[in-house]
């Protein structure tokens, strides 16, 4: 009788693998009644947690952007100038950089530095702020941006590194009017009918996540003068310790002390 009711526990035991070694936990921790797992015998492997027991995922962060500029504080920095071409090909505009397409039909492009020196990583050249970065900081945008940048070879004069005219290819009408410290569009009345409707004048730039559709690079409709990157990008070059480069968010509320109504302005004081 007792051989019999040995085999029956050891049939139970084949037959439940998943439960704990011992018989007594066959029953002691069922799967609907405890809330945690028995813990594994030791030597076993740990047993995996079931979906519906595993912890909530945590909810996502929200999408953050950034104004990447150049970081004018930084000493001993190197001007460089508008691109040119070296192939007779003459430049238009020195905005076309900026103006969130592709460029091409330029040939080879070259830059002189104000002094004479090696460029930061990363550095607006000339009147068109075109963005110069260096082959390291190119690279992270290739791998991380593919789709949404255009990476033009440049020589810069007297040196021999390479660096690349950096091209956001995407023009996202993407600002958040009401959240901005201050806006001013074009009128009529401003002489300038092609720009009619555009941002004259932009403060507290704020941009909407929503209407990026997840774009990593891109240029913002009406205000091209900025280059959005997303956080992924930013926290790439801050690792990478790449020079140069600095950068204000975009999403977000505006810092307190980059409040104020537009068009305020403090009364000047008459003398007497």
């Amino acid at each position: 009788m007792f051989r019999r009711f040995t085999e029956a526990l050891r049939v139970l035991a084949r037959r439940s693998p998943r439960q704990a070694s011992t018989p007594g936990a066959l029953w002691e921790n069922p799967p609907e009644v405890s809330e945690q797992a028995a813990e594994p015998a030791l030597g076993e492997p740990p047993r995996r947690m079931s979906a519906a027991r595993r912890p909530a995922a945590r909810a996502s962060r929200p999408v953050r952007y950034f104004d990447l500029h150049d970081d004018y504080r930084f000493p001993e920095r190197v001007e460089l100038s508008d691109p040119v071409s070296l192939e007779k090909v003459k430049v238009d505009s020195v905005w076309q950089f900026t103006s969130g397409a592709r460029v091409t039909g330029l040939g080879k492009l070259r830059c002189a530095p104000q002094p004479p020196g090696v460029p930061l990583d990363f550095s607006l050249a000339g009147a068109g702020l075109t963005p110069i970065v260096s082959a390291r900081v190119a690279s992270i945008f290739r791998e991380l941006a593919p789709d949404d940048v255009q990476l033009l070879p440049v020589e810069i004069e007297d040196r021999r590194e390479r660096f690349f005219i950096l091209v956001a290819t995407r023009l996202l009408r993407c600002i958040d009017e009401r959240a901005c410290t201050e806006l001013r569009l074009y009128t009529p009345e401003d002489g300038l009918p092609e720009r009619v409707g555009q941002y004259r004048t932009v403060r507290g730039l704020r941009v909407d996540p929503e209407k990026t559709a997840g774009a990593r690079v891109f240029r913002s409709w009406g205000w091209p003068v900025s280059l959005i990157v997303s956080e992924g990008i930013k926290e790439a070059l801050e690792h990478a310790g790449v020079t140069g480069a600095r950068f204000a968010e975009v999403t977000g509320p505006v810092p307190p002390q980059h409040r104020r109504k537009a068009g305020a302005k403090k009364p000047r004081k008459t003398r007497r």
